[in-house]
């Protein structure tokens, strides 16, 4: 595909939208439900009548609960149908939270952050709004990014380079895909799944080399004076480029770091019970690692179960 220097559709998001609002939508019972949700936020925000619980939160105080509300969605997937409806609801109140604070204080209301998303998501969608035409996701990211270059270069104010913005409590993992998922937009990235292999075989044998010598602690592997802040440099650089590696592979390491804990501690579980039914008058903690270890091997031949 082919970027144009300017692939903004033309001046039709206010028209667009307003037109689209004064016609007849599946959208409108959904629209009710909404109006009935805020006037409940509203209600509870009251200074007279309102939740001294929900009177007392700031933008501040709500910052973990959004975070708290936003990974119960991600348990929930794993859950029913119903769990995510009821934890979307959660989140749903947080954020409405948000916006009816931010109102009460004249900085912006719920209807100005749901023009703002309904304008953007226009202006970055050329391929659906507009007349752009596109083959398949890759260019449509590649032109997301084009896009978003451009908002920037209008409000010189706002610019930002290619990995600003990234939230700081984002978890580790996840923004270490998300810096790889940016740089490859534009370029900046393996053109193979081998050769991020090549990186992390490169990286896995730095680390090593750093790690002390198991016969003298004083130096590393390599001959060299042990320093632990280059262990623990080297392992950071490992933990970003397996993580790259995961992305090229077609999955999130974040996701698949969660689905070995998880089936870390379902074999445990199950130890747990083996050496309950072995060794009733025994605690774990008074077994020996060649006992716990014979536990372990028994545990693994057990089928795991969600």
């Amino acid at each position: 595909m082919h970027i144009s220097e300017n692939v903004f559709i033309e001046e039709p998001l206010p028209q667009w939208y307003r037109a689209r609002m004064s016609q007849p939508s599946p959208n409108t019972k959904a629209s009710e439900a909404l109006t009935a949700f805020l006037d409940v936020i509203a209600r509870l925000r009251d200074p007279q009548c309102g939740c001294p619980w929900d009177l007392k939160q700031t933008f501040e105080s709500l910052r973990t609960c959004l975070i708290e509300e936003a990974y119960e969605i991600s348990d929930a997937v794993e859950a029913s149908d119903a769990s995510v409806r009821e934890e979307l609801g959660d989140l749903m109140s947080i954020i409405a939270l948000y916006a009816r604070i931010a109102e009460e204080q004249g900085r912006f209301s719920f209807a100005t952050v749901l023009e703002g998303i309904t304008d953007k998501l226009i202006r970055r969608h050329p391929h659906v709004f507009g007349n752009l035409k596109v083959s398949g996701e890759e260019e449509v990211l590649k032109n997301w990014e084009a896009i978003k270059q451009q908002e920037r270069a209008s409000e010189p104010e706002k610019q930002k380079g290619l990995l600003d913005g990234l939230p700081r409590s984002m978890p580790a993992l996840m923004k270490c895909h998300e810096i790889g998922v940016r740089c490859a937009r534009v370029g900046f990235d393996w053109t193979s799944t081998e050769g991020v292999a090549d990186k992390v075989r490169e990286e896995l044998a730095e680390f090593l080399e750093e790690l002390p010598d198991p016969n003298n602690q004083a130096i590393n592997r390599a001959g060299r004076t042990f320093d632990r802040e280059l262990v623990y440099e080297e392992f950071g650089d490992l933990l970003f480029t397996l993580a790259q590696e995961s992305r090229h592979l077609g999955f999130s390491a974040e996701e698949a770091l969660a689905a070995a804990n998880a089936k870390f501690a379902r074999r445990f579980k199950t130890l747990e019970r083996i050496a309950k039914e072995e060794r009733p008058d025994a605690p774990l903690n008074a077994l020996s690692m060649t006992e716990l270890e014979a536990l372990w091997q028994k545990a693994k031949k057990v089928p795991l179960t969600p």
